[in-house]
C-alpha cells in the first residue's frame, strides 16, 4: 500500500513539473522575426523589426540595466508583421540615472507567450573624447523639420529622420553621405504624409558618424500640427478681389477667406460689404486663387479691403490690407440702352410688317379674281 502510495506520488510530482514546462515550450526558429535595427541612449530608443513572413499578435519587452539595476522598461504590441515592411517603434526612457559606464538594453520578442527572439544592446554613458559634430536645434513643425549639424572636423555622415505617432513610426526617410566641413549644417525635410489638426506627433532624428567608429547622436522632439496658409499674391479693383493663398502645412487646410470693404473718408471708415469665400483644400506646397465679386461696383473714392485667411478652427491664419481707388462713375440717364434701343426700332418694325400684310392681301384677292 505505501508502495502505491509512493507511486502515486511519484507522478502527480513529475506532472506538476512536466506539464508547465510543455504549456510553454516553444521553438525559437518556429517564426522568424528578428530585430533589425536597435539604437538607445539614456534618453531614448528606437527598434526595427523584420520577419521574413507574416506574423501578428507579437509583444515587445524593452528593458533598460545599469550595474544590475532595472532602471525603466517598456512593452509594446505589434498588431501585424509583414515580410514587405518594417515596424518601428520608438519612445522615451524615464529614468534618472545620468552616470557614466555602460548600460544595456535587453529587447524580448514573443508570441502567445513564448520567446521568439532575444538579443542585448550596450551603449556608453559619458563621452570620454570630443565629439567630432554636435548635433543641436531639432525644430519640426507640420511641414517637415529642420536641424543644425555643426562640425568640428570635417565629416561625412548619414543623417536619419522620423516621424513618430506616439511609438508608432508613421514616416521616415534619409540623406547618406552628407559632407559637414567648416561651417554649421541645417539639414531641412518635409513630410511626405497627413498629419491631423492640433494633433501631438514627435520628431526624430539620427545622425550616424562611420569613423573612428560607427556611432550615433540621436534628438527627439514633440510638436503639435496646425493648419497653415499664407497669402501669396492679391488684386482687387471695384469689381472684384481675389487672394492667392500658399500652403506650409500637411495639414489639410479646408478654411475660407474673408473680404471686407470699408468705404474711408477722411479719418472716419465705413463698412460696406463683407464676403466669406470657401478655399479648395491646401496642403504643403500647394497654392489656390480665391475670388470674389462685389454685390454693387464701388463708385469714386477710396476703400479700405481687408482680407483674412479663416483656418479649420475659425483662427485667422493671415491677414492683409489693401486700399481700392475707384473712378467709376454710374450713367445719369436710368433708362437702359436696350430699351431706347427697343422704343426707337419700335415704329420701324411696325411699318415693315404692315407692308407685308398689304402685299399679302392683294397676292390673296388677285387669286380669288381668276
Amino acid at each position: 500500500m505505501r508502495s502505491a502510495f509512493l507511486s502515486v506520488t511519484t507522478i502527480v510530482m513529475l506532472l506538476f513539473l512536466v506539464i508547465p514546462g510543455s504549456a510553454l515550450d516553444c521553438s525559437s526558429n518556429e517564426y522568424d522575426v528578428t530585430v533589425a535595427n536597435i539604437y538607445s541612449d539614456l534618453e531614448t530608443c528606437d527598434i526595427t523589426l523584420q520577419s521574413s513572413e507574416t506574423v501578428s499578435g507579437l509583444e515587445i519587452d524593452m528593458v533598460l540595466e545599469h550595474s544590475g539595476n532595472v532602471l525603466d522598461s517598456r512593452s509594446f504590441t505589434i498588431d501585424n508583421i509583414t515580410p514587405d515592411s518594417d515596424v518601428t517603434k520608438a519612445f522615451r526612457w524615464d529614468t534618472d540615472d545620468k552616470s557614466d559606464g555602460k548600460y544595456t538594453v535587453t529587447s524580448t520578442i514573443s508570441k502567445d507567450g513564448c520567446t521568439i527572439y532575444e538579443d542585448t544592446y550596450s551603449f556608453v554613458n559619458g563621452r570620454q573624447t570630443i565629439p567630432r559634430i554636435t548635433v543641436d536645434d531639432l525644430v519640426p513643425n507640420s511641414q517637415g523639420f529642420s536641424v543644425m549639424i555643426t562640425p568640428m572636423e570635417a565629416v561625412l555622415v548619414d543623417v536619419e529622420y522620423m516621424l513618430m505617432d506616439g511609438s508608432d513610426m508613421i514616416y521616415s526617410g534619409s540623406e547618406k553621405k552628407v559632407s559637414v566641413s567648416t561651417v554649421p549644417l541645417e539639414v531641412t525635410e518635409d513630410w511626405n504624409v497627413l498629419l491631423e489638426n492640433n494633433k501631438e506627433y514627435s520628431a526624430r532624428v539620427k545622425v550616424k558618424l562611420y569613423s573612428p567608429s560607427v556611432s550615433y547622436i540621436a534628438l527627439t522632439e514633440d510638436f503639435t500640427s496646425h493648419d497653415d496658409v499664407f497669402i501669396s499674391d492679391t488684386y482687387e479693383d471695384d469689381i472684384g478681389a481675389s487672394a492667392t493663398i500658399d500652403g506650409t502645412s500637411q495639414v489639410p487646410f479646408k478654411g475660407s477667406v474673408r473680404f471686407t470693404v470699408s468705404q474711408v473718408d477722411g479719418n472716419d471708415k465705413t463698412e460696406l460689404t463683407s464676403v466669406v469665400e470657401k478655399s479648395p483644400v491646401i496642403l504643403n506646397g500647394d497654392d489656390e486663387t480665391v475670388e470674389t465679386i462685389w454685390n454693387e461696383r464701388l463708385t469714386t473714392g477710396e476703400y479700405e479691403l481687408l482680407i483674412e485667411v479663416i483656418g479649420n478652427d475659425g483662427d485667422i491664419l493671415d491677414v492683409e490690407e489693401k486700399i481700392i481707388e475707384s473712378d467709376y462713375e454710374p450713367s445719369e440717364n436710368t433708362t437702359s440702352i436696350s430699351d431706347t434701343q427697343e422704343a426707337e426700332e419700335s415704329p420701324g418694325f411696325t411699318l415693315v410688317l404692315a407692308i407685308m400684310f398689304t402685299a399679302i392681301a392683294a397676292i390673296v384677292s388677285r387669286q380669288k379674281q381668276h
